[in-house]
């Protein structure tokens, strides 16, 4: 028979046993949500570098132009590295030295997002897709894939070939997506290609189609014109989704917390209201 001091030992390890157990999804759950705000940084930083390239240009980088994406267009203005000055716009997106340029880095003073041109070393991160453009839920220093698309067509934030205004946008700022998360890892960083609204779902997380979202759970988030950044939840009517997306389609959008979402389509009287 067990002598007493072994089952008193028995239900302490018992008891502190089921304590971690209880204990493991808040702390899961306090990754995750350290995880979707540093994500939601990574968005806010990256409209704030738009934000400064539009005071330059007095427009927003086209989204496609000459076959570059903007990302690259926007590096000088997000960081102090010498990355931008060595990749070459006469040469493809894809070719080896635009490719493979950050894989080729010799670190400056230890800085990874600093460099100067050696030769490719393969087992090296892509270490400006990890460190930039990758949300920390869908993180891989060996991939360069993007966790941050614009959204593209005739009536969205960006233009493929052409630089488009702020003053462009005539819907509500705060209610006007520019730039929103991708569970994907199709696309490439420096790929010219974004969300195409012609073609993507409104549905936030769709399983089936190109769409709107993430590795959080039950949403994304996404960078409106005014610089804010919101999670929007699956719950999210396709129809206010849509409304979101165009920049002078018209529509209304009230933030409604009785709404599924949070958000919906004013009626007649408060659209008549909102333009008063």
């Amino acid at each position: 028979m067990p002598s007493r001091n072994v089952v008193i030992f028995s239900g302490v390890v018992l008891v502190l046993f089921l304590f971690v157990l209880l204990l493991l999804p808040a702390i899961d759950q306090a990754k995750e949500a350290a995880k979707r705000m540093q994500c939601a940084n990574n968005l806010k930083q990256t409209f704030l570098a738009l934000q400064n390239y539009h005071d330059t240009y007095k427009e927003c980088p086209p989204a496609h132009l000459g076959q570059h994406s903007w990302r690259v267009r926007l590096i000088p203005f997000m960081l102090s590295s010498s990355y931008y000055g060595y990749y070459d716009f006469d040469k493809p997106w894809n070719s080896e030295w635009n490719h493979e340029l950050e894989r080729r880095a010799l670190p400056v003073k230890g800085d990874p997002l600093d460099m100067t041109p050696g030769e490719v070393d393969p087992k090296a991160p892509y270490s400006m897709a990890h460190f930039v453009w990758q949300c920390p839920s869908h993180q891989d220093e060996q991939s360069p894939h993007i966790s941050y698309l614009m959204l593209v067509g005739p009536h969205a934030f960006g233009l493929p070939d052409e630089g488009r205004s702020f003053d462009d946008i005539t819907d509500d700022h705060s209610t006007t997506i520019a730039i929103a998360e991708t569970a994907s890892r199709d696309i490439e960083w420096l790929e010219p290609r974004d969300f195409d609204v012609e073609t993507m779902s409104f549905q936030i997380n769709d399983p089936d189609r190109p769409s709107i979202s993430s590795h959080h759970p039950d949403g994304a988030n996404v960078v409106f014109a005014d610089g804010q950044v919101m999670f929007l939840t699956n719950e999210l009517p396709p129809e206010v989704l849509q409304a979101m997306i165009t920049i002078d389609g018209g529509e209304k959008i009230i933030q409604d917390d009785a709404a599924p979402g949070g958000y919906r389509l004013a009626n007649e009287t408060e659209a008549l209201e909102q333009t008063q």
